[in-house]
C-alpha cells in the first residue's frame, strides 16, 4: 500500500466505499505497523473534523460571491463605490502575508518527536515531505544549474539536500524574525542542518536560529537575507495578553500541504495536554505540516501557535499560548 494514498484511503474508509479486501489489508497493516496506524487514524480524525466544520469552503465561497458581484458591476463606477467586506476577511488576507512554509533540511533519518509523551495521545505535527525521493532526484539532476543560477542571478533557492520536514512559521516582525514549533527543526538529538522559509512568491530564504525553549516547543529564527521583509506593511496582528475564553471562535492559517490552508474552530479547554497551563486545547482541524501555525481570535490577535494533535481516540488540537512567547 502506497503511503501517499493514506488520505484517499481514509476518505474511502469514512465514506464506506472501500472494498472489503482493501479494508482488510488496511486493518492488517495497522496491526503490523504502529507508525502507519497512527498516520491513518490521524487522517481519519482530520477528515472527520473538516467535514463537521466545512467553514473553509464557506469562506472561499463567500470570496467568490464577492468577486462575482464586483464583476457584475463593471461599467457602473461613475461614482466611487465601496463593497464592504467583513473585517476578518481583510485580517485573514493580511495575516497570510506573514505566514510562511518552513522547511528543515537534515541528513539523518526520519524521526517522530513525541516529547516523552505517549505517541497515541500527543503527536507533534511537523510533516515529513511525501515526495522526498522525487525531490532528491530532481535536485541531483539540477544541482549544477542551481549553483550557476545562484552565482549569476543571486536567486534565493533551497540548495540540493535531503528535505525531511515541513512546518509553518509566522512573522514576529516585518524585518525577518519569525516563530515556529521547535520540534520542526530539532529531533531531540540536535538541530537540523539548515532551515529555509518559502515566501508567498515561492522564493526560499535561509534562516538561522535565534532562541528556543524546548519545554514550550517554541523557536525564534531570523531570515539571513539583508533587508528582507515579509510584506510592505508592518505585521498586521498583535499578541493576546490574556488567555482566550472557553468557547471563543478562532482560526488558523498553515501548510498541511504545499498550499496555505484556512481552518476555523473554537477553544474547547483553556489548558492543554495533561492540564498544561501554557497551552490550549482546541476543536480545530489540523494535520501534519501545521506545526508553528498562528492561531488567531476573532479580533485578529495571535492567541497561540499550533504544536500537536491528539491520538486515535480523540480529536483535540493543542496550541501553546501567546503568553509563552
Amino acid at each position: 500500500m502506497n503511503n501517499n494514498n493514506v488520505m484517499e484511503i481514509a476518505e474511502a474508509w469514512l465514506a464506506g466505499t472501500l472494498p472489503p479486501a482493501e479494508k482488510a489489508a488496511v486493518k492488517s497493516r495497522m496491526d503490523a505497523d504502529p507508525a502507519f496506524a497512527i498516520e491513518f487514524n490521524e487522517s481519519l480524525n482530520l477528515i472527520s473534523s473538516l467535514e463537521s466544520f466545512g467553514k473553509s469552503k464557506k469562506f472561499r465561497g463567500t470570496l467568490t460571491d464577492i468577486q462575482q458581484q464586483q464583476q457584475s458591476k463593471k461599467g457602473l463606477w461613475d461614482k466611487i463605490r465601496t463593497i464592504e467586506l467583513p473585517s476578518y476577511f481583510w485580517r485573514t488576507a493580511a495575516v497570510a502575508a506573514g505566514v510562511a512554509l518552513l522547511t528543515s533540511v537534515v541528513n539523518y533519518s526520519f524521526f517522530v518527536n513525541t516529547a516523552s509523551r505517549n505517541a497515541s495521545q500527543y503527536n507533534t505535527i511537523s510533516r515529513e515531505v511525501e515526495h522526498i525521493k522525487v525531490v532528491q532526484k530532481k535536485q541531483q539532476e539540477q544541482q549544477n544549474a542551481i549553483i550557476d543560477s545562484i552565482k549569476k542571478k543571486n536567486l534565493n533557492l533551497a540548495p540540493p539536500s535531503e528535505v525531511r520536514y515541513t512546518g509553518t512559521g509566522f512573522a514576529l516582525t516585518n524585518d525577518g524574525y519569525f516563530v515556529t514549533a521547535y520540534h520542526v527543526i530539532n529531533d531531540g538529538h540536535g538541530d537540523c542542518d539548515s532551515v529555509y522559509i518559502q515566501s508567498n512568491d515561492g522564493i526560499y530564504y535561509k534562516a538561522s536560529l535565534v532562541n528556543f525553549n524546548s519545554k514550550t516547543d517554541l523557536a525564534i529564527l531570523k531570515v539571513e537575507k539583508k533587508n528582507f521583509r515579509f510584506a510592505k506593511a508592518e505585521v498586521p496582528y498583535t499578541f493576546a495578553t490574556a488567555k482566550t475564553g472557553l468557547g471563543s471562535g478562532i482560526y488558523t492559517l498553515g501548510y498541511p500541504k504545499n498550499d496555505i490552508v484556512y481552518s476555523e474552530g473554537y477553544v474547547s479547554a483553556r489548558n492543554g495536554y495533561d492540564g498544561n497551563e501554557r497551552q490550549y486545547t482546541l476543536e480545530l482541524p489540523a494535520g501534519h505540516g501545521q506545526s508553528g501555525s498562528p492561531v488567531l481570535d476573532s479580533k485578529g490577535n495571535v492567541m497561540g501557535m499550533l504544536t500537536a494533535i491528539s491520538g486515535v481516540n480523540e480529536a483535540n488540537t493543542y496550541a501553546v499560548s501567546s503568553g509563552a512567547l
